[in-house]
C-alpha cells in the first residue's frame, strides 16, 4: 500500500513551503544517496540543477522561460496571447506524460492544480498550463500547447479542465488516456446541466480516469457510475474519501498529501493499469497521519 506523509519543511527563496511528500512503494521512487542527501539540506533537487544547466539559452521570441525549484516554466504562443505553462517533474525540454488544466476558479498556481502536479512528478514529469474560464478557449489552450510540445497522449484536467481534455481528445486522434479530477457532471442551480455528452462522445481508444471526491456535489458517484457504464471508453474510478470538489479534507492539514497521493496515482495509472480491477479508494489515516491508496478491485 503506498502512503503520502506530512513531514519536514523546506525554506524556498525566503519562503517556508511545504516539500515534503513521502511515497512508499511507488516505481520509481529510491532511497536517498549521499549526493541526493547533500542537495536536500541546501533545498536544491536534482531536478532543479538540471534545469538550471539546461536553461541558459536565451528566450526566443515566443517563449520566456525561467527555471525555479524544479519547475520550469514557459509560454507556448497562440492565436490570441501565449499560454503560460510549467513543467514538473524534469529539466527543461523533457517530454511531459500528462498535459493538464486547472479548473474555473483560479490558475495553475491553485493548491488543488499544484499538489496534484506535485504527487504527479514523484513518478513522471507534467506539464500544467494555464487557459480562460470559457470553455471553448480552454480547447484552444490545449490545442496550441498539443501543436507545439511533445507529449505522451495523454490529457488531463481538474473541474472545468477536464471538461476540456475531454474535448481536446476527441479532437486528436494521437491521445490515448484522459485524467479527469473533479469531472463536473452536473451543474446549474439544481443539478439539472448533466453534463455526460462529452464523456459519451470519447472513443474507445482512449482510456479514462476519473478521481473524484466521495463528497463533491458536482459529480454524484452513483450518477457517474450509470454514465460510465454506457461510456464507450474504458474507465477507471479512483474516490477520495471524504473529499469535497475542490478536493479538500477534514482535518485540513490532510488536503495537500491526499492531493499529493490523488496526483502519485495518477501518474501509476499511466504506467500500468489492469483491465479486470477498476475501482480503488485513497483515504486518510489519521492515526498514522498518512494518506493511503487501496488496491484496485
Amino acid at each position: 500500500m503506498a502512503r503520502v506523509t506530512r513531514s519536514q519543511t523546506r525554506k524556498t527563496q525566503g519562503k517556508s513551503t511545504d516539500n515534503n511528500t513521502q511515497v512508499k512503494d511507488i516505481p520509481g521512487a529510491r532511497p536517498k544517496t549521499k549526493l541526493a542527501a547533500k542537495r536536500a539540506k541546501k533545498g536544491i533537487s536534482k531536478s532543479a540543477e538540471e534545469v538550471k544547466k539546461l536553461s541558459v539559452a536565451a528566450p526566443t521570441p515566443n517563449s520566456l522561460s525561467t527555471a525555479s525549484n524544479g519547475v520550469h516554466t514557459f509560454e507556448v504562443p497562440s492565436a490570441k496571447k501565449p499560454v503560460p505553462c510549467e513543467l514538473h517533474g524534469g529539466p527543461a525540454g523533457t517530454t511531459p506524460t500528462l498535459l493538464f488544466t486547472h479548473g474555473a476558479g483560479g490558475g495553475i498556481t491553485t493548491p488543488a492544480t499544484q499538489d496534484f502536479a506535485k504527487g504527479f512528478a514523484i513518478t513522471s514529469p507534467i506539464l500544467l498550463y494555464e487557459g480562460t474560464m470559457n470553455l471553448p478557449n480552454r480547447v484552444k489552450a490545449c490545442q496550441a500547447v498539443i501543436d507545439q510540445v511533445e507529449w505522451s497522449a495523454a490529457l488531463g484536467g481538474r473541474s472545468m479542465g477536464a471538461r476540456a481534455a475531454c474535448i481536446a481528445a476527441a479532437e486528436n486522434d494521437g491521445t490515448e488516456a484522459v485524467v479527469l479530477v473533479s469531472y463536473p457532471l452536473v451543474g446549474g442551480k439544481e443539478g439539472t446541466d448533466v453534463r455526460d455528452q462529452i464523456l459519451l462522445d470519447l472513443p474507445g481508444r482512449v482510456k479514462v480516469l476519473f478521481a473524484i471526491g466521495e463528497k463533491d456535489g458536482m459529480c454524484p458517484l452513483e450518477q457517474l457510475d450509470e454514465v460510465r457504464g454506457r461510456m464507450k471508453a474504458p474507465s477507471w474510478l479512483v474516490v477520495i474519501e471524504g473529499a469535497d470538489h475542490g478536493m479538500s479534507v477534514t482535518p485540513k492539514k490532510a488536503s495537500e498529501p491526499m492531493r499529493r497521493c490523488t496526483g502519485a496515482m495518477a501518474a501509476m495509472w499511466l504506467r500500468v493499469r489492469d483491465e479486470e480491477k477498476r475501482r480503488r479508494t485513497i483515504r486518510w489515516d489519521a492515526e498514522a497521519s498518512v494518506a493511503e491508496m487501496s488496491d484496485w478491485v
